[in-house]
């Protein structure tokens, strides 16, 4: 076995292997943190098409798939790179005879299925083409991640059929292969498609469910496993059952159809059993001559459907209440109440992503929204699927992927033309991406679509900041601030201008009028639309209390991070700001106690543990060296380091644990730590 690859990566040892190649786990050399190589079988890939697979499955993100870092090549030989997970594979459990809960299994089944909608909607689709138990991890948090999927059908062009997995593959993929076993003419070669990743998932979950591998017969049919389990969720297994069907055109068609049956599936049993009540009712009523009845059993049916209406209504008000409020803990309790009520219903959805867009949790907002709604069909074909896109478009704005935004905020475009905001933030993340004519042109539909003038000059104003134009640019906001009855956009226009000041003088004067300019807008906004000028101002404050010195900075931005928290706002950055604070200003008790209290909220998290390590190691430098004590910082950066290689899902470094790993290693050269 080859130890180093590409001179960065050091093999650990082989952890699998797969019909498309190895698998191993590696250590990358230069950030110290384990990997996972998949070496790709010479048949398995054309070399050319090497850096298209790279950017293909670079691309992915999705909660249940390990992070595609990159391809290298070594000697000839292809290696994909992706994120370890840490964690038990299926194979691993079932193989020491452990048994599931049937709640579990639903679940991991929905994120399955979740995670197929995901792969076959990219374009090209990518089919995983090897489902089986130990492709499935169970990680740490208890949830699943699809681990070596096939890379030579991401493309879809050369994706042949050069393998299987007995017990798990498709009737189709098994005569694929063993057809082209003899055929030697490349193009003639048989390819499957995503409905045979369908098959494979059912048959994973046969065995996770019963705990024997489905065997099939010769016409390709299993025993039905709600006769080997007859006392599992009958609907749970028609799911299973119909995954496997050999026959394609009776089998699942798309992975959203079995997602869409598998969230359902608890009110279809609820209405199973209370339309067998019903029968049994209506029945007797018609043996004893009283029509009569049966007439009111059904009005009372329809009474009692527009009562839990109601129930479910005021509940999304009080959704709705918790964001104004900022009680996003109670929040939770109402959207789990919603959704019970009527779980294909947007509304309550809708308020949840809601919630943690507010809360700035971009992320988490945007894999909710792929899991629970973009891949609910009976949510989505509820309706108001624009404001799904629109907030899509908001999260990876924030998160300063502007040409991701800019497909959501088009395909919000799509899904409802009228609606002018759309078109206005589309065109300034248009403007971001540097296609300004595209931009103008959607700033003229929108004049059509009737967007306020002043809108329209904010745009302009982007359009021109974007360009580097920062003088005409802070005019036009200037005026938006003073002409808009708007507070969302008087928000926005005080903080484009404050962009426009940093660009033009990062001087301590600019610093200063910066200021000035935020402490008006904090005056005249209304509460929910100054958080935007709040976090401004608080790193303004501090900014300039690092370039003047001037602890009364630090105080004064430590007032405005409270006043976040205060109003229900604050995050984990928040709380990180103010142990930073509390640390420039010489007061470590606090900082410490701050960063305590991040792990209490937020658990353990690589960059807390940094924080205190050089919390720890900054304390310890102003004592006499015969005093010091590394033991904490030993403890602290040992924490930091394991979870940072955890916890890191991309080449990204971060640079401050180089830096404290410098400082770990001067403390062990001065014989401080042993």
């Amino acid at each position: 076995m080859q130890k180093y690859i590409a001179n960065t990566y050091e093999v650990i040892a082989q952890i699998g292997m797969g019909n498309s190649g190895i698998v191993y786990k590696a250590r990358h050399r230069n950030l110290d943190k384990f990997v996972v190589l998949k070496k790709i079988k010479a048949n398995a890939i054309n070399i050319a098409d090497n850096r298209a697979e790279a950017d293909v499955l670079k691309n992915l993100k999705h909660a249940y798939l390990p992070q595609v870092m990159d391809f290298v090549e070594d000697n000839g030989d292809i290696y994909t790179v992706m994120e370890f997970i840490s964690g038990n594979s299926f194979k691993q459990y079932l193989d020491a005879g452990t048994a599931f809960p049937e709640k579990s299994e639903i679940i991991w089944m929905k994120q399955v299925a979740a995670t197929l909608c995901y792969l076959h909607n990219q374009k090209p689709p990518i089919i995983h083409s090897d489902l089986k138990p130990g492709n499935i991890m169970l990680t740490n948090s208890g949830n699943v991640c699809l681990i070596d999927f096939n890379i030579s059908f991401s493309l879809g062009g050369n994706g042949f059929v050069n393998g299987y997995t007995k017990n798990y593959a498709s009737p189709e993929q098994i005569r694929a292969w063993k057809y082209n076993q003899t055929q030697p003419n490349l193009s003639l070669r048989k390819k499957i498609d995503k409905r045979s990743d369908i098959y494979s998932m059912g048959a994973t979950f046969y065995h996770i469910v019963t705990g024997s591998k489905p065997m099939p017969d010769d016409n390709g049919y299993v025993q039905d496993i709600r006769e080997k389990k007859p006392e599992m969720n009958q609907l749970f297994g028609a799911v299973i059952m119909k995954c496997m069907e050999p026959d394609l055109k009776k089998r699942y068609q798309r992975a959203e159809d079995v997602l869409y049956d598998l969230q359902t599936m608890a009110q279809r049993s609820k209405e199973y059993r209370s339309l067998l009540r019903k029968q049994r009712i209506i029945s007797g009523v018609l043996a004893g001559g009283l029509v009569l009845s049966a007439v009111l059993a059904l009005a009372g049916y329809f009474r009692i459907d527009s009562e839990r209406m109601k129930r479910y209504e005021d509940t999304v008000a009080q959704e709705e209440k918790c964001i104004k409020n900022g009680n996003y803990d109670q929040l939770d309790d109402y959207y789990q109440k919603a959704v019970k009520l009527y779980p294909g219903k947007m509304d309550a959805y809708l308020q949840k992503a809601l919630a943690l867009n507010r809360q700035k949790e971009y992320e988490d907002c945007i894999n909710f929204i792929n899991t629970n709604i973009l891949n609910n069909k009976s949510v989505m074909n509820d309706g108001s699927e624009d404001s799904v896109y629109y907030l899509l478009g908001d999260c990876y704005s924030q998160l300063e992927d502007y040409e991701q935004a800019a497909e959501y905020y088009n395909s919000a475009i799509e899904a409802n033309p009228e609606n002018g905001n759309y078109y206005r933030d589309g065109a300034i993340m248009e403007a971001y991406c540097g296609n300004t004519d595209k931009a103008q042109e959607l700033m003229e539909t929108a004049k059509e679509k009737g967007l306020d003038t002043t809108e329209v000059n904010y745009v302009d104003g982007e359009i021109k900041y974007s360009k580097g134009d920062y003088e005409d640019a802070r005019s036009i906001f200037q005026k938006c601030i003073e002409d808009s009855d708007d507070a969302y956009i008087q928000m926005r226009s005080y903080i484009m201008e404050a962009k426009c000041i940093d660009k033009q003088d990062d001087s301590v004067d600019g610093k200063k009028r910066k200021m000035k300019l935020l402490k008006k807008a904090k005056k005249e906004l209304p509460k929910e639309n100054n958080i935007g000028i709040l976090e401004e101002l608080a790193q303004t404050y501090s900014d300039l209390g690092n370039d003047t010195g001037d602890i009364d900075y630090y105080q004064k931005a430590l007032s405005v991070f409270e006043q976040i928290q205060s109003q229900g706002m604050g995050n984990y950055s928040t709380g990180y700001n103010i142990s930073v604070l509390y640390q420039n200003m010489g007061d470590y008790d606090s900082a410490e106690r701050e960063l305590m209290q991040l792990l209490d909220d937020y658990g353990e998290d690589y960059k807390t543990y940094k924080s205190l390590a050089f919390l720890e190691g900054y304390r310890q430098e102003q004592l006499p060296k015969e005093q010091r004590d590394y033991s904490r910082f030993k403890e602290y950066y040992e924490k930091a380091h394991d979870l940072y290689q955890s916890q890191l899902s991309s080449n990204a470094n971060d640079v401050e644990m180089d830096r404290l790993e410098e400082q770990y290693n001067q403390a062990v050269s001065n014989g401080w730590i042993f």
